[in-house]
């Protein structure tokens, strides 16, 4: 009961993923990725642990169908199992165990891959692979919102409502451009694309933050606002707290 993508830039090395579910908390369970190495998608009766696998032997080297392979080889109850997998070469592979019962399909498009099960229908994932490419000249996170939004648009899944949806896209110094979740909404990608449009409004601040916390200027009202507050408190022999590590013993009370 879900649809969702991969997709790679060759460009900047990012790898990213969206996917929507009627289950809760998605895009903690199923998406998998690694910059400039790939991405590994485990879903129907998702086990979390069959991504990591995946992910693994994508970083050891494999291709997406060695990792597809390995992790099919290693699992017991596969037949449950809906697998896919993206390598930086544009290699793909899916996998659909003999246990899924319902309408299931995956489609594969330059540098994506689009999976479902519990379909409305098999031209789901065509649409999602159609509209990622038709977007070609967007980045990574866009297309990928886009293909999310054709899937929904095409169908989607039949086990309504939906409840969540995810996306996620890699960036370089093991930090990610994006990870954004939405949980037990109405309409959880009209939210998610909200959230995602607001969200690349701040991103390179966000990055800015991380890498050099420094650069990015004060509130002059935040700074104010707490300086009143530590005041009224009576706390400034307490505040700021000098710069040192603080260390404690759980075991005392």
């Amino acid at each position: 009961m879900t649809f969702s993508i991969i997709g790679y830039c060759p460009e900047t090395g990012a790898v990213g993923g969206a996917i929507c579910t009627s289950n809760m908390a998605v895009g903690a369970r199923c998406i998998r990725l690694a910059h400039d190495c790939g991405a590994f998608l485990s879903q129907h009766r998702t086990d979390p642990r069959l991504g990591d696998q995946g992910l693994a032997a994508l970083k050891d080297g494999a291709t997406a169908g060695e990792a597809v392979e390995v992790v099919v080889a290693g699992t017991a109850n596969i037949g449950w199992r809906q697998l896919a997998a993206l390598d930086r070469h544009g290699n793909w592979a899916a996998f659909h165990g003999q246990d899924i019962y319902s309408v299931y399909n995956h489609s594969a498009g330059a540098n994506c891959l689009a999976v479902g099960n519990i379909l409305a229908n098999d031209q789901v994932t065509v649409a999602m692979r159609d509209a990622f490419v038709a977007a070609g000249s967007e980045p990574l996170l866009e297309r990928l919102m886009r293909a999310l939004e054709a899937g929904r648009d095409a169908g989607g899944e039949i086990h309504l409502p939906l409840l969540s949806a995810a996306l996620r896209v890699t960036d370089d110094d093991d930090l990610d451009r994006c990870d954004i979740r939405v949980d037990f909404a109405d309409d959880p990608i009209g939210a998610l694309r909200k959230i995602k449009d607001e969200y690349t409004k701040s991103d390179v601040s966000f990055r800015k933050l991380t890498l050099d916390p420094g650069s990015v200027p004060i509130s002059p009202e935040q700074k104010a606002k707490s300086i009143a507050r530590i005041s009224k408190l009576g706390w400034r022999e307490r505040m700021p707290i000098s710069q040192k590590v603080i260390t404690g013993d759980l075991r005392s009370p």
